[in-house]
């Protein structure tokens, strides 16, 4: 239930901003969730306050870059190397030092661009409209494979990363994901080629092997949930894994396919 009534009281909201948010509150959203979802994974591996703090200002000092032009992101991403080996080279401890930065390089990374290709979708045709596509996809995959699962998973998915997947919940969450985007596609008048449907049959995959990512990630820090800011449903890493992976090849394929 207090599953159900999370996703009751964040759904208007969210569809409220991706339509009619302005794009500097779609850009600060945006920021803040990622410099959250990066607290939540610090403290799941127990990065040291200092370099915790120096992620947050790699996180932000990217997505400033990107509000300027999206031609500074190299640039953005190349300092933000930078910044980390001056970290290292201040606070050097051995072998320690690839551990952290694996973590930390690693982390920040994933957050940047995962994040960071949701802003993309607002300088396209129709952008806002094919990113609520995106939300339906991985949002309907992650409700239809959580409810399947429950219901009819017998056979385990990975077991020795999430033992509670199943390979019913993940098909039948594709099915769910795929019929969700369909219908927003004709609701929204978006275009809509019967190719589309094997690509969002892609994209609702590799949202699901982005949550066995994060999975893989609290299996081996040896917790449950990424954090409890969302009743229900834990950390807000936990409900946006899927996400992060989905967002740059829905964005990609979108690219190649209509937007050239």
């Amino acid at each position: 239930m207090r599953r159900v009534l999370t996703a009751l009281v964040l759904l208007p909201l969210v569809i409220f901003l991706v339509l009619k948010g302005p794009r500097f509150l779609n850009w600060l959203v945006i920021l803040i969730s990622s410099e959250i979802a990066w607290y939540e994974y610090a403290f799941m591996t127990k990065l040291p306050p200092d370099l915790f703090m120096t992620g947050v200002f790699y996180l932000g000092f990217v997505f400033f870059s990107y509000l300027i032009s999206p031609l500074y992101l190299p640039l953005a991403v190349w300092l933000g190397l930078f910044l980390l080996a001056l970290y290292f080279l201040w606070r050097f401890s051995g072998y320690e030092f690839i551990v952290l930065y694996g973590f930390s390089m690693g982390g920040v990374i994933y957050l940047a661009l995962g994040f960071g290709h949701l802003f993309f979708f607002f300088d396209q045709p129709q952008g806002r409209l094919w990113l609520l596509v995106l939300l339906g996809v991985i949002f309907g995959t992650d409700t239809g494979a959580y409810y399947v699962g429950r219901s009819l998973g017998k056979h385990p998915l990975a077991p020795r990363v999430s033992p509670k997947k199943t390979w019913e919940g993940s098909i039948g969450g594709t099915i769910l994901g795929v019929m969700l985007g369909i219908l927003l596609l004709k609701a929204l008048n978006l275009r809509f080629s019967w190719f589309l449907i094997p690509f969002l049959a892609c994209v609702s995959v590799v949202g699901q092997l982005g949550d066995l990512f994060e999975s893989m990630i609290k299996r081996a820090c040896q917790v449950k949930d990424s954090g409890t800011l969302l009743p229900g449903h834990g950390g807000l890493l936990d409900r946006v894994d899927a996400l992060i992976f989905g967002a740059p090849l829905f964005f990609w394929g979108l690219k190649f396919i209509f937007w050239g």
